[in-house]
């Protein structure tokens, strides 16, 4: 028996985080099928649903058409929350939004977010005293809004029974095959992937997050010292002469710097080097030898 989807389309929300589900689920059973000259056995029924049935303007001003609104949908087992831009403005427009995702989970469905939309998720109560995962740009002002939820941003996906949470918008698609191994088995999901030449078991997405602490703390001498410690970041750096450079105590210095950012000096600096590596490795810049070194392969050929 094929499952119901619900995709709760919202205004300027990424296309991606609405199509990509959509196309995932909707050809599970069928493009491998095909592909192999075998019978075709659908096993998602997905519709696009808005707050009130009209086409909504994606971010890249795309509008999308729907198949309904949220009021005509009366049966769902899957609703998934398309990334959300303007969270207040969404909420003040739509208040019926939030009952109507509390309505169909306390009736059985599951509700899954991406990206973004994981906000909307937060503001049903659902995700209080769990953990959730969203976007790594996003995630300090998520906790600030959300503190009784913990953030996981190192992960792709999280699943909480019949709750999850994706990261960035591409993290959207391992959701999406994750869910139809969930409903359907690993079959059904391995043959998703292969025909859509997409990855299984992507679990982290720390290799595309810029983590290193925030610069919103409204702490201008800190914000010198972290621009500094950026431009200066190969170079051996002493946090004494640091200090002296603000015309601060380096106890004051470390103090204030954890204060504002949570991190120390030196633990700000390794992040910004972690961070300078993790580019240079995407980019094929960097050497990792044998004895554990790494090395830029720019500076390599120069000497």
């Amino acid at each position: 028996m094929m499952k119901k989807v619900t995709i709760l389309g919202l205004y300027n929300t990424m296309a991606t985080t609405v199509f990509g589900p959509m196309d995932i689920l909707n050809q599970a059973g069928r493009l491998w099928n095909r592909v192999r000259k075998l019978p075709q056995t659908p096993l998602f029924n997905v519709v696009v649903a808005t707050p009130d049935g009209r086409p909504i303007r994606s971010v890249n001003n795309i509008h999308i058409q729907p198949h309904c609104s949220i009021e005509e949908v009366q049966e769902t087992d899957l609703v998934i929350i398309s990334s959300a831009t303007y969270i207040d403005r969404i909420l003040e427009k739509n208040p019926e939004l939030i009952p109507w995702i509390r309505h169909h989970y306390s009736r059985g469905a599951h509700v899954a977010s991406i990206c973004t939309g994981v906000f909307l998720l937060a503001e049903t109560g659902l995700l209080d005293g769990k953990s959730a995962t969203l976007h790594w740009g996003f995630v300090d002002v998520f906790r600030k809004r959300y503190p009784q939820i913990a953030v996981r941003q190192d992960r792709m996906f999280l699943d909480h029974g019949r709750l999850y949470c994706s990261a960035g918008v591409s993290a959207g698609m391992d959701l999406s095959l994750y869910l139809v191994e969930k409903f359907c088995g690993r079959t059904p999901a391995v043959e998703s992937a292969k025909t859509m030449v997409l990855d299984m078991g992507r679990e982290s997405q720390a290799p595309y997050a810029f983590l290193p602490a925030t610069k919103d703390h409204g702490d201008p001498l800190v914000m010198k010292a972290q621009a500094w410690m950026e431009d200066h970041q190969t170079e051996t750096i002493d946090y004494e002469n640091l200090a002296r450079r603000f015309h601060i105590s380096r106890r004051s210095l470390e103090r204030r710097f954890k204060r504002a950012t949570g991190v120390t000096p030196l633990g700000y600096l390794q992040q910004l080097r972690v961070e300078s590596a993790k580019r240079m490795l995407v980019s094929g810049d960097l050497i990792f030898f044998e004895n554990g070194s790494f090395e830029n392969t720019h500076q390599t050929k120069s000497s």
